[in-house]
């Protein structure tokens, strides 16, 4: 998708014929481009836009961004991914109501995959194609907030990422059995870190053994960190995680008709020092228990850490008015 043609979240029974498909991410060998959610006399097509920043400045590989965090460091960006699921628009009667989701290379199920990096300057993880929407359908109706949560669900979570269905077959966005998919991929560099900063929120305290049926080895990229778990562990799937680290997102005021979603980086960095690392763990916040870099970041993700609520900075409302 090419960043110069801007797309607004809108409604209307007319807006189908506007649907078009998204860039596949690397691996993907078609796009499914018959899977779109269609209209009937009762839905009506949604599409909701999400823009990208660093306080308040567009997102872009290749660009350098000043006054980050508590330092005021100077940040450059290598990824910016992340999966959401469960989205739901409010009416006006203050009820959630789920959106049917368009079956294509970006979506599957009721999970989604924002890409705002499109692998040029240090944005070598990725891929060249970027996708800064989420497309189906709803019940006819007005609708003023719109919900839905960060992260992978559980279900989903724990799998062979080799094998499964785009946007979860990108191993780059996986770490292992054990613990799953990176919800987020934000990876940068800045001015005390040039070797690297990364925010990676997932799942972690998972233990036990769901069945034996999903015991199976995966030579994935473990990046050097157990979460705390035996590593045989990290090659089976699961029973239960302790900390499941998904974060609910909730935007008020929300006209989908003409209104964006902004996903500013800068915000989630506010309190933070980027430039230092706390010593004998992961580079910059990998949602570990026991990593001080996390104690900011991951409520700014709306996801509560160690007793402090989660105060979610990640997504706002940008109003068209």
């Amino acid at each position: 998708m090419s960043r110069s043609f801007v797309l607004r979240a809108f409604t209307g029974l007319t807006a189908l014929s506007i649907f078009t498909a998204c860039g596949a991410p690397a691996g993907v060998s078609s796009l499914e481009a018959n899977g779109e959610a269609l209209p009937t006399a009762e839905t009506q097509a949604m599409r909701i836009q999400f823009t990208p920043e660093v306080n308040g400045v567009p997102f872009r590989c290749g660009q350098s961004y000043t006054g980050i965090g508590s330092t005021q460091s100077t940040l450059t960006p290598k990824d910016f991914r992340l999966y959401v699921n469960q989205v739901q628009l409010v009416n006006a009667a203050g009820e959630s109501v789920p959106m049917t989701l368009t079956q294509n290379a970006w979506q599957h199920d009721d999970l989604a995959l924002l890409d705002f990096e499109d692998k040029s300057g240090d944005c070598e993880s990725g891929t060249v194609d970027t996708n800064f929407e989420i497309t189906g359908t709803v019940p006819a109706g007005e609708y003023t907030g719109l919900k839905f949560e960060l992260g992978v669900p559980f279900a989903m979570n724990h799998q062979d990422a080799s094998k499964a269905p785009s946007p979860l077959n990108l191993t780059s966005m996986f770490w292992v059995w054990r613990f799953g998919y990176k919800f987020t991929r934000i990876d940068f560099a800045t001015t005390g870190q040039p070797q690297g900063y990364f925010i990676h929120l997932g799942s972690t305290g998972c233990t036990g053994t769901a069945t034996k049926d999903t015991e199976h080895t995966m030579h994935v990229q473990h990046e050097g960190h157990d979460h705390g778990e035996e590593a045989e562990s990290l090659t089976t799937a699961p029973l239960q995680c302790e900390y499941p680290n998904r974060g609910t997102i909730a935007l008020n005021n929300f006209q989908p008709e003409s209104d964006s979603i902004v996903v500013d980086l800068g915000a989630v960095l506010k309190d933070s020092n980027v430039d230092i690392n706390q010593p004998e763990t992961p580079g910059g916040c990998m949602s570990g228990e026991d990593d001080s870099d996390c104690d900011a970041i991951m409520p700014a993700l709306g996801v509560a850490f160690k007793g402090k609520p989660a105060q979610q900075r990640l997504f706002s409302v940008r109003s068209a008015q």
